[in-house]
Parts: structure tokens; sequence; C-alpha cells
């Protein structure tokens, strides 16, 4: 257990089938509880000098605490939590997908399809933030997609309570430099909205209309530094058959200021619905809209 290169035959009460996804700091097997013999994606987090035991414990908490509270039919539930031989864990229904970042690169599936499955992924995160959840990390790689094009968000390890000051932040600036807002970018971690949310779906969208993000340096300080002070490219300027009607919606939820985003992850996914029916976007009810007289 202590050495997470080591695919272990058995953990805890999961035994092992084999490893779907291994990063610096954690691990996720596909196992299968001998306590009920369900398939699960097992996540077990390991300690680094980066991030100490400790710390790791309190992680795998606040996202058990945090999916506690969820339940949608696009956000994988969490079944148990705990901690094996004094490491942490959380384990997952298993489903049998890829993540989105796997299909633009691999482009297994049609557009269309991908962008329905995208309009899922904004109620989805509504819902979260009608629970007071911003997810933080939202990017292709966390966005499973089955076998019937359903999508499913997962990983909320950096999912923060909206206003929740007791928290605080171990690192001033968390979250994936290309699918990051501007003010997340800048450490303004106490003052998130569900804007920041809106953001990166707004960034996925981008990817998956261009297949790349709407911002990408050598560096991930040279990437921020693009999403807070450049306006990104058209993405009709690099895919010629992007529909310029979803454009709207790329570019209004990639707004630099937050009052110009859409507001709520809901109206996101309305705008690319009417897009999608060939009808004409509302575009954002905030500055924007009040400048045509909307509330």
């Amino acid at each position: 257990m202590s050495d997470p290169r080591r695919m272990p035959r058995q953990l805890g009460a999961f035994l092992i089938d084999k490893e779907l996804w291994h990063g610096s700091h954690s691990t996720v097997y596909l196992a299968r509880d001998s306590r009920d013999s369900a398939a699960v994606a097992l996540k077990v987090l390991y300690a680094s000098p980066e991030f100490p035991l400790e710390q790791q414990k309190r992680t795998a908490r606040r996202e058990a605490s945090r999916l506690k509270v969820l339940s949608h039919e696009n956000i994988v539930p969490l079944r148990k939590h705990g901690e094996i031989d004094g490491l942490p864990y959380l384990s997952f229904p298993f489903i049998e997908g890829q993540g989105l970042d796997v299909i633009c690169k691999a482009n297994t599936v049609a557009l269309e399809p991908l962008l329905r499955a995208l309009v899922k992924v904004c109620h989805a995160l509504h819902h979260a933030h009608r629970q007071g959840i911003l997810h933080r990390d939202l990017k292709p790689r966390n966005i499973l997609i089955d076998q019937r094009v359903q999508p499913y968000v997962l990983d909320w390890g950096l999912a923060w309570k909206m206003g929740d000051k007791s928290e605080g932040s171990v690192q001033s600036i968390v979250g994936t430099p290309a699918y990051m807002s501007p003010e997340q970018a800048r450490g303004e971690e106490q003052s998130l909205t569900p804007a920041t949310d809106v953001y990166s779906l707004g960034a996925i969208l981008y990817h998956v209309l261009t297949g790349k993000p709407p911002f990408e340096a050598g560096t991930s300080w040279k990437t921020m530094q693009m999403a807070m002070s450049l306006p990104p490219r058209p993405p009709s300027q690099l895919k010629t058959t992007v529909d310029l009607k979803m454009e709207r919606v790329v570019l209004w939820a990639l707004e630099k200021d937050p009052e110009r985003r859409y507001a709520s992850a809901e109206s996101m996914a309305e705008d690319m619905q009417r897009a999608l029916d060939n009808e004409k976007p509302r575009g954002p009810a905030g500055v924007l809209g009040r400048l045509f007289g909307r509330k």
C-alpha cells in the first residue's frame, strides 16, 4: 500500500482488477467490493512531499462531504469512503466509458451527441451550484462519457463550499490552468461564484468544438496569464465548420468579467440547446442582458 506504483491484489474489502488511472497523488482502480460483489472505481489517495497524509485525509473527507449532498443522474455518486491501512479512499459505481479528453483526441463520437452531452453536464453543475458547491476543476478528463454518450462529472476533490471561509486553501491557486477562470487564476478563492465553473464549461465547449482549449502555453503560469489578459480566438477562426450560434455561447461563457458571463450553468445549457435547435441564443442576463432591457 505504501508504494502506489505497485498494483495490489486487494485493498481492504476491495479485490483489485486493474488500474484505471494514476496521478501524482492518487490512483483509481477497477475493483470489486467483496461485501456486495459490486464493481467499483476505487480512488486511493497517497501521501507525497506536496500532499502530506493528513492533508490527503482532509481532501478525501471534503470530497465525500460534497458528494453526499449531490444527487443528479450525471454526477457519479459516492458509494463508500474511509481508510485502508491508514490511507484515505472513496469508492464509486464503476461506469464503462472514456474521458471526454480521450474522445476529443480520438474523434470517436460525432459532434452533436457530444454537445448534447455537455448540455446535461451544465444541468449537473447547476444542481451542484444550487447546493452551494463549486467544482473548481472542470476539464475534459473529469467528464466521463459512457457508451450511450451519457456524461458523468467526476473528481470533486477540489470542490468548494461557497461562502465557507473556514475551509481555506492550502494552495493559493488550484485547478487546471487551460480551463481555469481568470478570477481563479488570480487566486481569488473566497470570491468565487458559479461563474467560475461556467467559464470552465465554456473552455470545455471550446475544446469540443476546436480540438484544443482556448488558451495553451508552454507553462502553467503563461497559460494563466493568457486567460487573465487575452481574448480567446473565436472558434470559427480555428475551425470554419463551427456553428456561429454555438460560438456565441462559447464566447459569452468565456467573458473575463464574471458579471458578463451566464448567470448560471442552467442558462448556458438553455442557450446551447437553442443553438442545437438552430435558434438564436439569448445570451447572459447580466450586464449584456441589461443593456438590451432584460432582467
